[in-house]
């Protein structure tokens, strides 16, 4: 398990300085793929069971962002894809909100309202293909293998906690939260994933490597809706990664840890 560890946690470090230049594709296709390669590197490579039926977990993350927005709706009335987008855009330009182009705002929501139906498939595939990296290692291998002694729900929970701090470099870089080197987003993103893991376990229980990648892959592919209807700021809350994504995936990993935890534990 040491050598998963190094490798997992030790080639995100190595590649900062080019995913600090944007250099593209150190982030995706080989930061996303640390984790199985750190199973390669401990010479407990296994080989995935492939079933149709599990890319089912494709859907399942609706229910989040269901709740997410549930979450906010209380405290803010929705704003629409142009408020969302407008925050996105001035996150990125490094301006004021106000100070985006109206005309700017309203290409990007008409190109994502336009574009999404055709590319959600695209998106979807690609989305599980990049997450089959990572859950073939804290799923597929990490998972099982501390359940051994800590049971499904303790295992969930330490990987969980693992595998939020392993963004740290992505976070720091303003992964998620759009700030860079801002410290905080390392806890906080690390609460997030601990509190999500017993879901992803359910899912990995239930639907195997694939199915679990193909729910990691619809997380990242789905969180977007969450912005249609509510602009992320302050990020650290009104997010899919922030508070109002953490809350949501309590009741959900709730329901999965009591189902998780009558699991025989793996020989």
């Amino acid at each position: 398990m040491i050598r998963f560890l190094l490798v997992a946690f030790g080639l995100p470090w190595l590649l900062f300085p080019l995913m600090y230049y944007q250099v593209p594709g150190a982030w995706p296709l080989l930061v996303m793929f640390a984790p199985a390669l750190g199973v390669l590197a401990q010479g407990e490579a296994y080989e995935p069971e492939l079933r149709l039926r599990d890319l089912v977990a494709f859907a399942y993350p609706l229910a989040w962002v269901a709740i997410a927005a549930a979450v906010t709706a209380p405290f803010m009335a929705p704003a629409g894809p142009e408020a969302g987008a407008r925050h996105l855009l001035a996150r990125a330009l490094g301006v004021p909100p106000d100070s985006v182009p109206d005309t700017l705002v309203e290409f990007v929501v008409r190109y994502n309202l336009l574009a999404a139906p055709l590319l959600a498939p695209v998106a979807l595939a690609a989305n599980t293909f990049l997450a089959f990296g990572e859950e073939y290692g804290w799923r597929g291998y990490l998972t099982p293998r501390l359940a051994r002694r800590l049971g499904w729900v303790g295992a969930s929970l330490v990987v969980g906690a693992l595998w939020g701090l392993w963004h740290a470099p992505v976070l720091l870089l303003g992964h998620n939260y759009f700030q860079k080197f801002w410290w905080p987003s390392v806890p906080l993103f690390t609460l997030h994933c601990t509190v999500a893991s017993p879901t992803f376990t359910w899912v990995y229980l239930r639907h195997g490597v694939v199915g679990a990648a193909a729910f990691h892959g619809g997380v990242n592919a789905f969180a977007g809706i969450y912005f249609l209807l509510y602009p992320p700021e302050p990020p650290w809350l009104w997010n899919p990664a922030g508070l109002a994504g953490t809350l949501a995936w309590a009741p959900l990993s709730l329901y999965a840890a009591l189902r998780v935890r009558q699991a025989p534990r793996p020989a």
